[in-house]
């Protein structure tokens, strides 16, 4: 599938519903042209009901000129939140594709997200339901909580163990994770944890994960385009929840 037939297949199963961001589109910006890649990368947010469609495009670091004909290697959407008539949307870019289950198992593992996909082409197309599960999450042990919480405020804690303590914590959605993690972001830099808050869209999170963005350097462009991109998924989420997408 062509650039030019993947963006027409988004803007035909996405037609009429609106974008909670502007699209992040990585060639039209000039802060990402030192990014160390050989593709080029685009996300979007569309947003309906309570939940969101984030899309992301990925094509080969070609010419503008040479983008119309350029194949589209992957082309991926998040579905978060509940939204049936978002995940109903995305279910027709899978449409016409052959299964490719196989594959894609084999980049991700059993990791609990239900994935569906397809290739067209070479083009990888896949739909990934992040839904909450139904029902309540089970609790963290009190103590097994306590310990990963302390482990987050231990000043000689390694990124390393901040980053394994957010993903056992983030096993437990729930207001205290919520309240640790957003303590955790207030008082430093904790990329996974501002992607986990941004995930169960945490709009709180976003003063945070602004300043973290205002204080990347200019040479940096891979954490310039990740801290943009999850500026934008809370800006989505604040514009579907009305408090406002500015």
């Amino acid at each position: 599938m062509t650039l030019s037939d993947a963006l027409a297949l988004l803007e035909h199963c996405f037609t009429g519903l609106a974008e909670g961001a502007p699209r992040l589109r990585e060639q039209e910006d000039g802060r990402f042209a030192l990014r160390p890649s050989a593709v080029w990368l685009e996300y979007r947010w569309y947003v309906h009901e309570r939940g969101m469609a984030e899309v992301f495009l990925k094509w080969p670091r070609v010419s503008t000129e040479q983008c119309v004909a350029a194949e589209a290697t992957v082309l991926r959407v998040h579905v978060l939140g509940v939204s049936p008539t978002l995940s109903e949307r995305a279910g027709k870019l899978l449409v016409g594709g052959k299964p490719s289950r196989d594959r894609i198992m084999d980049l991700f593992g059993d990791d609990g997200v239900r994935r569906e996909c397809v290739c067209v082409g070479r083009t990888n197309v896949t739909v990934e339901h992040w839904e909450p599960r139904p029902g309540p999450r089970p609790l963290l042990d009190d103590a097994r909580f306590t310990a990963l919480a302390e482990a987050l405020e231990a000043p000689d804690a390694t990124p390393e163990a901040r980053h394994e303590a957010v993903q056992r914590l983030a096993d437990e959605r729930s207001p205290r994770v919520v309240a640790v993690l957003l303590a955790l972001v207030a008082r430093k830099s904790s990329l996974m944890a501002l992607r986990v808050l941004s995930e169960w869209g945490v709009i709180e999170a976003r003063g945070a994960l602004q300043r973290d963005l205002a204080l990347v350097r200019p040479d940096n462009p891979a954490d310039l385009w990740t801290f943009t991109a999850l500026e934008r998924r809370l800006q989505a989420w604040a514009a579907l929840q009305g408090h406002g997408g500015t």
